[in-house]
């Protein structure tokens, strides 16, 4: 597990955590506070870029240089670490959606639902506290660490 870049994976885990708090304090927001805060919302689509990229470039470094294997897709990225055993499967099929929820917000602003988003704050940021686990003992294992 030598080739994993502890540094990069760190540093990206730091994006995802930041990203985490500034959602989690929006999603403590009255609905109609956060629907009528047109800077909240950009803050929060670009939080969810944000969190999504740093999620897939860990995953996409960690095919690289332990499965041996280029992901076609942000989805893919994720959908490798399980067979790998490095993640569930339905995390997998959950970090799929969000990047596929990523896509929706690089590529066509207009159809977001901004009520979905801030349900999906409130209530589906878990899957990203399991992914930081799973990495963070990855990590912990190419440092040698014991859990």
């Amino acid at each position: 597990m030598s080739q994993l870049d502890v540094a990069r994976l760190n540093d990206k885990m730091a994006d995802i955590r930041e990203s985490l708090e500034a959602l989690r304090e929006y999603a403590r927001w009255d609905e109609g506070r956060f629907l009528a805060s047109k800077e909240a919302i950009r803050a929060a689509r670009y939080c969810f870029i944000v969190m999504v990229e740093a999620a897939t470039a860990i995953a996409t470094h960690i095919c690289a240089r332990l499965l041996r294997k280029a992901p076609g897709s942000y989805a893919e990225s994720f959908a490798l670490l399980a067979e790998g055993g490095i993640i569930e499967p339905a995390l997998a099929r959950r970090l799929g959606r969000m990047a596929g929820f990523r896509n929706l917000l690089v590529h066509g602003y207009n159809k977001v639902d901004d009520r979905r988003m801030w349900q999906i704050m409130g209530s589906d940021l878990a899957d990203l506290d399991a992914y930081l686990e799973a990495i963070a003992a990855l990590v912990a294992g190419a440092r040698g660490e014991t859990e």
